[in-house]
């Protein structure tokens, strides 16, 4: 998908909370955020709202001297996430159908993502999750194409749902490879991430050699790139990599909960009904729209 007009004032409202993150002194806040503003009406509007995001958490870093401004929340991230894991495996493991469970908690710990929001309800969300109905929930295709394939590539997005993406990996069943990011970028999870979390312990763990939040695919590594035609199952991550492959040229499973208006339009515009903010998805994306 294409960036909106609508994602330039987010991109600034994160800026600012990035800025905040980096130094505490105002005149270098704003110093920062002068160079934003200067950044911003050189958007290229016909790239995704990542890929532009991408170059304005360059700019930060090299302004703050603070390549990883999120590493401190990553790590309180991951924390909070153990602290629910055990209810959340239990719940899994007793449910009537584990695999769809583990789905439901993978789409709703996506909500752990400080790109798009920074006071969340994480425990709430957690709890209420087996009773949120995904609002496209391609399910049965899911399972039907799960059951015909050998090797999964399975696209992480945030640190601390990285374990609970974990929890859904046990419940494939199948050779998975997990990507990740290739350099820092908001809260999104790198190789250290998966490997502190226990992921290398589950599946193959890869870089797909990218400092973007999402999965632009003219700019990942090549033999990410060769891993991500030849995978029998892709299943995507989060709202970044749904903006980055939205109109890919492969199957692919997205998970993840809409977390702004520009995608909810997005989304309905493709799916021909309305889709709410909050909103969680099991979405089969096909290019040729079976």
């Amino acid at each position: 998908m294409q960036t909106a007009p609508e994602c330039l004032s987010c991109l600034r409202h994160q800026a600012e909370r990035t800025a905040r993150l980096v130094t505490s002194e105002p005149a270098r806040q704003q110093a920062i955020m002068a160079e934003v503003a200067a950044l911003l009406p050189r958007f290229d509007l016909a790239l995704s709202p990542p890929e532009n995001a991408t170059a304005m958490y360059r700019l930060i870093a090299e302004c703050s001297g603070v390549a990883d401004p999120y590493a401190a929340i990553k790590r309180q991230s991951n924390e909070l996430a153990r602290t629910l894991l055990p209810a959340v495996q239990e719940r899994i493991q007793t449910a009537a159908d584990p695999l769809f469970a583990a789905i439901q908690y993978a789409m709703a710990g996506n909500v752990i993502d400080y790109g798009a929001h920074h006071e969340l309800d994480v425990e709430k969300t957690m709890a209420s999750c087996l009773e949120q109905v995904p609002a496209i929930c391609d399910y049965q295709p899911f399972r039907r194409d799960l059951a015909a394939c050998h090797t999964v590539l399975y696209l992480a997005d945030n640190c601390g749902e990285l374990l609970f993406d974990g929890l859904l990996i046990k419940q494939l069943k199948r050779e998975v490879t997990v990507a990740v990011k290739g350099r820092p970028i908001i809260n999104d999870a790198l190789v250290d991430d998966a490997r502190a979390c226990g992921i290398d312990r589950l599946a193959r763990v890869v870089s797909n050699g990218t400092g973007c939040p999402g999965t632009p695919l003219t700019m990942v590594r090549e033999e990410f790139g060769r891993l991500f035609q030849q995978a029998d199952l892709v299943i995507s991550k989060g709202q970044g990599n749904f903006e980055t492959l939205s109109e890919c040229h492969r199957p692919v499973y997205f998970l993840l909960t809409v977390k702004c208006q520009v995608v909810a339009d997005h989304m309905a515009s493709r799916c021909g009904h309305p889709v709410a903010i909050g909103a969680t998805l099991l979405l089969r994306h096909s290019p040729d729209g079976r």
